[in-house]
């Protein structure tokens, strides 16, 4: 009887990443004013690339982005259901700290700001450092700025335990103000050059400040690939690993810029044909999409803000009855794909006996002798919990236990859910949250 690890729900895993937010200001104000500020220093006369922003357009970005707007974003995506990770920068560009306050800036904002952090926003997504300030690098000794910046003297990091220390810092300001983060977001291409190194200083400084041996990454956009979870450093029998969630999507709300106008045909097109999100949910891959908080803004206008509507829209009429699509975290997505790869299943058939002349009932029994067929048992072992575990079993099933419970059936996918089952051409589907140590489940064919 073959056994097949499944999609969770037999629904392809969906979800938004947001990057470059920190309470209060708008980073990139900051960011273009500061690395303009490093170019004349270093580079006099050397024009700006491009991705070190345009100068002139200062002048029409705010240096805020305000609560209110964060708050009727939140509240959009809880109601919408969209999911994802956000980020929450600790130190953004070295204004002030997260765990202490911003001085020149007010503190019924700053307030205002945390509580959208914790209550709206972290319901529905992962919040994550994005390093310390997404500027300057730190020296940690003096917590003052250098003149290297993160996302580019350290996309190749020093490897010893300054990038570890530096990663611990930015996890304990989030802990100060009681988010203990999922993973972290890599700001730029911090760490790219030295990727395993840098998984490894994340996983050790999740376990160090928030006694988690399962976090997350982001540091990989792909649009020219086909998206995968990969897991790194798995410690099978203990319950350890870290997992890179690769986005496959964007930027193409607004632009990290606030300046740079999105297109929501670039992830699904009206028709819902063309983008590139189709072809990835076609072959079932995670689908992770990626936007930038001042874009989502975009200078109050709200333009990006606009696109992820649209853009929802059009996957709610991709997937309209719910069948095919499930918004999920990115650390639900890295425990999904631990769990998937790190489980050993082993199936087994009991050939039991029929009833005894008492007249018990025999569960193993064919049904023509009072029973209620035959049984198998699939047995999982995993230090990996995750929820919707799912399983294809090549079998059509009558009845299903888990550890002694019984799930209940249902005619559909679009009823599938966490502790049910259901028959389709001659498979059953099972879901139900993995836990850790062994879990039994009882068949009755």
């Amino acid at each position: 009887m073959n056994t097949t690890i499944c999609n969770p729900l037999l629904r392809t895993p969906l979800s938004l990443i947001v990057d470059d937010s920190c309470p209060v200001i708008n980073l990139t104000y900051y960011w273009i004013q500061q690395r303009h500020a490093w170019k004349a220093r270093h580079q006099p006369g050397v024009p700006p690339d491009r991705w070190e922003g345009n100068a002139a357009q200062l002048k029409k970005i705010p240096p805020t982005i305000p609560a209110d707007f964060a708050a009727e974003w939140a509240e959009w995506c809880w109601e919408n259901g969209v999911k994802g990770k956000f980020s929450l920068i600790p130190y953004p560009a070295g204004m002030g700290r997260v765990d202490e306050g911003f001085p020149n800036f007010s503190t019924l904002e700053y307030q205002a700001w945390l509580r959208v952090y914790r209550e709206l926003i972290w319901p529905s997504f992962d919040l994550t450092p994005e390093m310390l300030t997404h500027t300057a690098v730190v020296d940690l000794d003096t917590f003052t700025l250098t003149d290297a910046w993160e996302q580019v003297e350290w996309v190749d990091p020093p490897v010893d335990n300054r990038l570890t220390d530096y990663i611990i810092t930015a996890m304990e300001m989030l802990d100060n103000v009681g988010i203990p983060c999922e993973g972290v977001t890599s700001p730029g291409a911090f760490g790219k050059r030295q990727e395993a190194a840098y998984a490894k200083a994340v996983l050790t400084a999740s376990q160090h400040v928030n006694n988690n041996p399962r976090p997350f990454y982001f540091l990989w956009l792909k649009h020219d690939e086909l998206p995968d979870v990969p897991i790194w450093y798995a410690e099978k029998e203990n319950g350890i690993a870290i997992a890179s969630i690769v986005a496959c999507a964007g930027d193409w709300f607004g632009g990290w810029t606030g300046y740079d106008l999105g297109d929501a045909d670039r992830f699904i097109t009206e028709d819902l044909q063309g983008g590139r999100l189709p072809p990835i949910l076609e072959k079932e891959l995670p689908c992770v999409l990626v936007g930038h908080w001042p874009g989502f803004y975009f200078n109050g206008e709200k333009c990006g803000f606009d696109i992820l509507k649209t853009v929802k829209a059009r996957l709610d009429n991709y997937d309209p009855d719910g069948t095919k699509t499930l918004w999920m975290k990115t650390s639900e997505i890295g425990h999904y794909w631990m769990a998937r790869e790190l489980t050993d299943i082993s199936v087994s058939e009991r050939n039991a006996s029929c009833p005894p002349e008492n007249g018990e009932r025999n569960a193993s029994c064919p049904p023509e002798k009072g029973g209620r067929g035959v049984t198998r048992e699939i047995n999982l072992s995993t230090q990996f919990p995750t929820a919707n575990f799912t399983l294809a079993i090549d079998a059509p099933i009558r009845h299903v236990q888990v550890n002694g419970w019984d799930l209940r059936e249902v005619r559909s996918r679009r009823d599938f859910q966490g502790d049910t089952f259901f028959c389709e051409d001659k498979q059953t589907f099972v879901a139900f949250d993995l836990e850790i140590g062994d879990t039994k489940l009882t068949l009755t064919v």
